[in-house]
């Protein structure tokens, strides 16, 4: 006989309850993660401390498809059910420094997104016998896609997909700061390319157009100039366009195309859970997004796994000053920390209800 399904109004509740009990291990985490800003793939002392706060509850492997700083953590459910994953990021952004290197800011809100996702899952393991399915807890690297050795390995989600590891995932949800708040369903597209060009070159006489085109690293090498091109697009077929019309125009002596990432969408019953997860929990959201301007890894998941980026504005007109000093404090203050609670009752209730659906 299967399980009885729990009133989704009384559930909600006591996960929201779950989750405030659960409010200092939330602003721990928050708070590290901000405290310890690291560059992608290097995020050792973040990862690891996350991965201790969920092993006080989940069984967690300290890697991720061979990336030493990711992880999964695992929750098995009282009963049957599907498998849903919550993903975490924590590593910082990039910012330069004027010296020509690149200063380590978490200006991104990667130690709320951290902070929520454990919050979230100890709430589920603390009313373990309610829940049906499993959670896993994907600690993902390199979120910042034009970080250096972002560029040079790849980024955390899309590594992990491509080396199989979202193989049994029935469903995803991916919750970040963002202009609106609500459940994103389109983004940009976006490759990158290795390019080296002859001469002593500057990138802004080729007039490539910025809302297209954008160099993320210059270096010279002899009597070339070796840059990493950012092609910008909203599909595939523009992409290609894009990167020929600046192949031709450069003439390199050499072009190798590097990692793709795809144009974020949403599925629809995903989309649905988190939505009602909101509208549960009475956080006000938008229900028609706007395409993002820029792109995501999780767009190459979302592509493959039934999945929901959900996004949490400011209040206020200004917003979140992502990848701004402004930013960072933001995200170290009290507001930082509320968002972290409320991303997580969110993820919580959301998951809880996927993972006792009846179909993926």
């Amino acid at each position: 006989m299967s399980a009885p399904v729990p009133d989704d109004a009384a559930r909600a509740r006591a996960l929201a309850g779950a989750v405030d009990a659960q409010r200092d291990r939330i602003l721990d985490v928050t708070r590290f993660v901000n405290r310890h800003p690291e560059l992608a793939h290097e995020e050792f002392e973040c990862s690891r401390h996350i991965a201790g706060a969920l092993a006080t509850a989940l069984d967690v492997e300290t890697t991720l498809t061979g990336m030493a700083t990711g992880f999964r953590a695992t929750l098995a459910g009282a009963s049957p059910g599907l498998t849903v994953a919550l993903v975490a990021v924590y590593d910082a952004v990039g910012m330069p420094d004027g010296a020509g290197t690149l200063r380590a800011v978490h200006s991104c809100g990667h130690g709320p997104v951290s902070g929520a996702v454990v919050g979230a899952a100890l709430a589920l393991a603390s009313l373990r016998e309610g829940f049906a399915g499993t959670l896993a807890v994907l600690g993902c690297p390199a979120d910042e896609l034009v970080s250096p050795l972002a560029i040079r390995h790849g980024s955390g989600k899309a590594l992990a997909l491509e080396r199989g590891g979202w193989a049994g995932i029935d469903y995803a949800l991916y919750a970040h700061p963002e202009s609106l708040t609500g459940v994103w369903r389109s983004s940009r597209w976006m490759q990158l390319f290795a390019v080296t060009v002859p001469g002593d070159v500057d990138p802004a006489s080729w007039g490539l157009p910025a809302d297209r085109y954008r160099v993320d690293e210059l270096t010279r090498a002899g009597q070339d100039t070796e840059v990493t091109l950012r092609v910008l697009g909203d599909d595939a077929e523009e992409i290609r366009k894009r990167a020929e019309d600046a192949r031709a125009a450069l003439s390199p002596r050499s072009w190798t195309p590097l990692g793709l990432t795809e144009g974020l969408t949403a599925d629809d019953r995903v989309a649905a859970a988190a939505e009602r997860s909101l509208s549960t929990l009475g956080i006000p959201f938008e229900p028609y997004t706007p395409r993002m301007p820029f792109s995501t890894d999780f767009g190459n998941v979302s592509r493959r796994v039934p999945s929901a980026m959900i996004g949490f504005s400011r209040p206020g007109p200004e917003g979140w000053a992502v990848h701004l000093d402004e930013g960072e404090e933001q995200f170290l203050s009290d507001e930082g920390e509320t968002l972290a609670v409320t991303m997580s009752g969110a993820l919580a209730v959301a998951a809880d209800r996927l993972a006792r659906s009846t179909a993926a």
